[in-house]
């Protein structure tokens, strides 16, 4: 049996081993990831738009929202299109995100990475443009280069909002790339952090436990 038959056999190993972690950890990542940009992307709109934005289109918004909970999308993204169309930068960009999620939860998934992309440079201002970089990356990290989407986070990692949540996915990054002791070293970084949610330190803990198994 040659070396290099034995080096192949051991590779193919090496990658199903990977696959099958990243497989299993992926819908967490997915969840917990999201659950922090909606709920900080809410906040952030909150705070920087309420008194500036046109009731009609928070009502107009509001009505998108009950049309995609009830599973009505098609009629959702009409809704939201018309406030991109027709609302401030502000609901324009939430319309857009919420629409992107949409196509996304619906199986269009390049046309929604495409709407995170155009936010991320065009967004109203900084903060929305980090959050549709975030989104991105979660909603691709099973079909695109990790490497591609860790130099994306990359600057996120000095935010002061977002640099959990960046260090985060920059974990889950190394470990689809199998890089165990990268995602260690990053989970721990996690841990050090004054400034890290509790939800999110528990979380590295958890995942620092689960790697030393």
């Amino acid at each position: 049996m040659s070396e290099e038959f034995i080096r192949e056999v051991d590779e193919d190993l090496k990658e199903e081993k990977r696959i099958k972690l990243w497989k299993k950890i992926l819908p967490y990542v997915v969840s917990i990831s999201l659950g922090i940009v909606i709920f900080t992307s809410g906040f952030v709109f909150w705070e920087n738009y309420t008194k500036k934005l046109n009731q009609d289109l928070g009502d107009d918004f509001t009505a998108a929202v009950q049309l995609a909970n009830e599973q009505d999308i098609e009629a959702a993204l009409i809704a939201l299109d018309r406030i991109v169309n027709e609302g401030s930068d502000g609901y324009a960009t939430i319309a857009k995100m919420k629409k992107a999620s949409l196509l996304i939860g619906d199986g269009d998934i390049e046309e929604g990475l495409k709407i995170y992309l155009d936010l991320e440079k065009n967004a109203v201002d900084q903060s929305f443009r980090d959050i549709a970089t975030i989104l991105f990356v979660i909603n691709s990290m099973d079909k695109t280069d990790p490497d591609i989407l860790l130099k994306k986070i990359k600057p996120l990692e000095s935010s002061n909002i977002w640099k959990s949540s960046a260090l985060e996915l920059k974990a889950f990054m190394f470990l689809k790339k199998n890089d165990i002791e990268g995602a260690k070293e990053t989970f721990k970084n996690i841990l050090e952090m004054k400034s890290s949610p509790s939800s999110l330190s528990k979380r590295a803990r958890n995942m620092m436990e689960f790697l030393e198994d």
